[in-house]
């Protein structure tokens, strides 16, 4: 009884090992999430629904946000200026959740743009996203050697969007949008609830970043701390008035006439001229970015995340190998949305995904081993970055080595699924010798009836069953096959059944 148990205890405990690592893991990711992300909608509170920060707690942080004077953003009455940008004007849009994705779309685009002494107008249509992503890219925009337009279009530019929007180097919005709702919050992923935050450690740096970043362009302080301590929000109209936005436009025409002619100092310390004919290109987001923004989706990397979990670790206990291959690649697809490494991502999918397909060449799967480690290959061959620090190339030598990788994973991708169909075809076909049946040959042995021995067949020696006695040098029919051996009948019998079936 006791060996029992102990067998039973042997028996279940990969699974409950596997169970407590996955356990562990997803409550590290939960809180590690938690305090990274920032809310994603706009939300409204009345005065007794969270504790509202002291009026000393306020002043004390707009004392400190007044002391950054106006340092950088358009100038009215500069008369002089070191450099001319223009004539051309780059547009990129930055929709939906602020993430990784669109981090790294805002510093290529700022570096096309410096490249080409382009101004770059950045329309933000977005209610938030991660702090993180968004800080790093106010603090691209304040590196920027060309000056950067931010425009909120269409809907809104919600709390990390406004924190972008505070940062530019000229703030601009078109009737009818919105801003504000900086206060972050706690944002737990495995019940979809989240709390405001209104702990000083996580709130002073996010007004600090507000301060050296909007006042400094001459945004209203006051405005400024009220948008984290009490989500104000404003229309263009009420944003122009309050003086935390420097324009309102219509459109990108009039956007474009507005900025032309305007002097703008930058944080680099070069105050120069922005001249614009009205001419612009828009830069649409590369492949790889569009699909680290899909990804991004808290929806989506959600369903990632736990569809993957389940299937690997019910997978892990049956021992079940393609679920194993096919959760570890969802499992992957979701972390990446949620903020992990995408280079490591990409690294990570490309060995495995090669180790799967080697695995299917010859140990066939029903084509889910091979399928997952093509899919694998491919978004790994997505997600490499091409650009980036320390990559000194020429932006169509880049180009040009996007495609060719694109090209050799989408042809490799194709190469390596036409083999793996082969190969798998050919291993479920069954091994027969059916061009032997009902071949005619001699008996070389005497062989009884269930017996086995020798006969010949076209010129070749076989092991034979008779399911009928059979003579040495009788004429035999060739029936079936049974592994190794040919079941043979005498010739004359099957002559006399045909000729029965015949009648």
């Amino acid at each position: 009884m006791e060996s029992m148990g102990k067998a039973g205890l042997k028996r279940f405990l990969p699974l409950l090992t596997t169970a407590g690592l996955l356990l562990a893991l997803a409550l590290a990711f939960a809180a590690t999430y938690a305090k990274a992300q920032e809310t994603v909608e706009t939300t409204t509170t009345t005065a007794g629904e969270q504790p509202v920060p002291g009026k000393a707690d306020f002043e004390s942080l707009v004392k400190e946000c007044k002391a950054y004077e106006k340092k950088f953003g358009i100038m009215p009455d500069a008369t002089s200026y070191e450099r001319v940008v223009g004539p051309k004007a780059l547009i990129i849009r930055i929709e939906g959740t602020i993430d990784n994705a669109m981090m790294d779309y805002l510093k290529q685009s700022i570096e096309r743009a410096e490249e080409e002494n382009a101004v770059l107008i950045v329309e933000l249509n977005t209610p938030g996203g991660f702090v993180d992503a968004a800080t790093e890219m106010v603090v691209s925009i304040s590196k920027a050697r060309i000056p950067v337009v931010g425009y909120v279009v269409e809907k809104w530019a919600e709390s990390a969007g406004t924190m972008i929007l505070m940062s530019t180097h000229i703030a601009a919005m078109q009737p009818g949008t919105i801003i504000g709702s900086v206060q972050p919050i706690a944002y737990d992923p495995t019940t979809g609830s989240y709390q405001p935050v209104l702990d000083s450690k996580i709130i002073n740096p996010i007004v600090k970043t507000l301060c050296e970043h909007g006042a400094t362009r001459g945004r209203n302080p006051e405005a400024l701390v009220r948008f984290v301590l009490y989500n104000d929000n404003y229309g263009a109209e009420e944003a122009l008035e309050k003086g935390v936005i420097d324009l309102i436009a219509r459109d990108r025409s009039e956007l474009l006439q507005l900025i032309d002619g305007k002097v703008v100092r930058l944080p680099i310390g070069e105050t120069v001229l922005i001249d614009v004919n009205g001419s612009y290109e828009v830069l649409e987001p590369d492949l790889r970015i569009r699909v680290l923004h899909s990804l991004s989706d808290p929806m989506l990397s959600g369903i990632l995340l736990s569809i993957g979990a389940l299937a690997l670790l019910f997978s892990i206990a049956s021992g079940n190998l393609p679920g194993i291959a096919l959760g570890g690649f969802l499992l992957v697809l979701g972390l990446v949305g949620s903020g992990f490494n995408p280079n490591t991502a990409a690294l990570i999918l490309i060995i495995g995904g090669a180790i799967l397909v080697f695995i299917e060449l010859y140990t066939p799967g029903f084509g889910i081993i091979g399928g997952t480690g093509i899919a694998m290959l491919v978004f790994g061959v997505i997600l490499l970055p091409i650009r980036g620090e320390g990559f000194a190339v020429g932006e169509s030598y880049a180009k040009t080595l996007l495609y060719t990788t694109y090209a050799l994973g989408a042809t490799m991708g194709g190469l390596t699924a036409f083999v793996v169909y082969k190969v798998v075809k050919a291993k479920r076909a069954p091994q027969t010798l059916w061009k032997l049946k009902g071949a005619v040959g001699e008996a070389v042995d005497d062989i009884p009836e269930g017996g086995t021995g020798f006969i010949l067949v076209e010129g070749e020696y076989w092991k034979a069953k008779a399911i009928t006695p059979v003579a040495r040098g009788d004429k035999v029919v060739v029936v079936d096959k049974e592994g190794p051996y040919l079941v043979v009948k005498k010739a004359e019998e099957s002559v006399e059944e045909d000729e029965a079936h015949t009648r």
